[in-house]
């Protein structure tokens, strides 16, 4: 097949990779990728890029964004209509808007057309109060309904996303879930090289029990409940390490500073590789997000990369993530307000050595479970049969 893949944040080298190990995937199995990326990017591993070369930053205000998307979202058409012989559209969120490109050049290329879901758009911002428009709202919900209908096949990344999909009156049958991925070979090629040379560099790592937070410093990370942890903390080994870049850093460091946290360390965006290996080296890690039960159906891919580094990870939320911890006994969510819960779950495990063990023990079968290379393999599979009805229809 040749597909042409719509994502407006691929990265290969950092944040999340999961259209690049996708495109990968696909390239491997014979079929021609073509990315279509606003990031500046070179073709690699067989993968064609295109690049739009549009802008686009975390620090970005609301309608900095929205006309990133727009841009995006003409660029990437006029560069996907040009393509030739094109048998499958595969259109990742967000924004929203890549759906449309998504759907109009699958009528138009007469193609299979496969909607990715990676957050709930438009309820996500709705919920959260970011948009309030009454109107504005109804004609993403609109967007948002032509999308999936139009749609061929639907790949949620939870069952809860898929769930609440269902709920808006699309059938089942058209969904599957694809969660993230836990690449738990990636982080067997991590040495001891490799782990000397971050703690080199940050020396202030060196014998604390390090939770960490490795990735956007955005408005829905949330990254303000880690300085509550902090503060709460009585723990002196425990170390917050907050790793990365993003819009509410600035006044994330002033807080800090006011509160005269000396168990928090803000570090900047690192490859990668780096991130990796900084999982390795840290104890447990952390996944936050705001109140909004919208936001318990996430599938962070931080989450997945702790898992399969082995780290037990906290969330103060419920939802499927907390069930599937629970259930293999490799931790556990917690409701939000339960800050007093969680900070004491945190310095049982610092405080007890056979405890962690344990649980990090179970952490290692949680993650064998959301397997990369297995997951690759279903979701290749659903495309090929997606491809093959199709074309006995046809």
């Amino acid at each position: 097949m040749k597909i042409v893949y719509l994502h407006q944040y691929f990265e290969k080298d950092k944040g999340g990779t999961r259209s690049y190990e996708i495109a990968k995937k696909l390239v491997a199995e014979g079929h021609q990728v073509t990315m279509i990326t606003g990031n500046n990017a070179a073709s690699c591993d067989g993968i064609t890029i295109i690049s739009t070369k549009t802008s686009y930053h975390q620090e970005f205000g609301y309608l900095r964004r929205i006309i990133s998307f727009f841009m995006y979202m003409l660029k990437s058409f006029f560069y996907a209509i040009r393509e030739k012989n094109v048998d499958m559209i595969y259109a990742t969120s967000t924004p929203l808007t890549v759906g449309l490109v998504g759907k109009w050049l699958a009528r138009i290329k007469n193609c299979e057309f496969i909607f990715e879901v990676r957050d709930l758009w438009p309820d996500v911002p709705i919920k959260l109060g970011i948009i309030k428009n009454k109107l504005l709202i109804a004609m993403l919900y609109r967007m948002e309904h032509s999308i999936y209908k139009q749609a061929d096949k639907i790949i949620a990344l939870s069952d809860g996303m898929k769930a609440d999909i269902v709920e808006k009156g699309i059938d089942a049958r058209h969904i599957e879930v694809i969660t993230n991925f836990a690449d738990i070979n990636r982080f067997k090629e991590i040495s001891v090289t490799d782990q000397i040379a971050l703690y080199t560099k940050y020396p202030q790592l060196q014998n604390r029990f390090i939770s960490l937070y490795a990735g956007t410093i955005g408005f829905v990370n949330h990254i303000d409940y880690i300085l509550k942890l902090a503060q709460n903390t009585t723990d002196e080994k425990i170390l917050y390490v907050i790793v990365g870049d993003g819009k509410e850093k600035a006044n994330l460091l002033k807080e800090a500073k006011r509160a005269a946290l000396t168990n928090v360390l803000f570090l900047d965006a690192v490859s990668k590789a780096d991130a990796l290996t900084l999982m390795t080296m840290s104890d447990v890690g952390m996944c936050f997000v705001r109140d909004e039960e919208i936001l318990n159906r996430n599938s962070q891919n931080k989450l997945f990369d702790f898992w399969a580094a082995g780290k037990p990870t906290l969330i103060n939320y419920k939802g499927w993530q907390d069930e599937v911890m629970r259930k293999f006994k490799a931790g556990q969510g917690f409701c939000y307000e339960n800050l007093d819960g969680l900070t004491a779950y945190l310095e049982d495990l610092s405080g007890h050595k056979q405890n962690y063990q344990m649980v990090q023990q179970y952490v290692k079968e949680l993650a064998n479970q959301y397997k990369k290379e297995d997951l690759l393999e279903k979701l290749s599979d659903i495309l090929q049969n997606t491809r093959k009805e199709r074309t006995t229809i046809s």
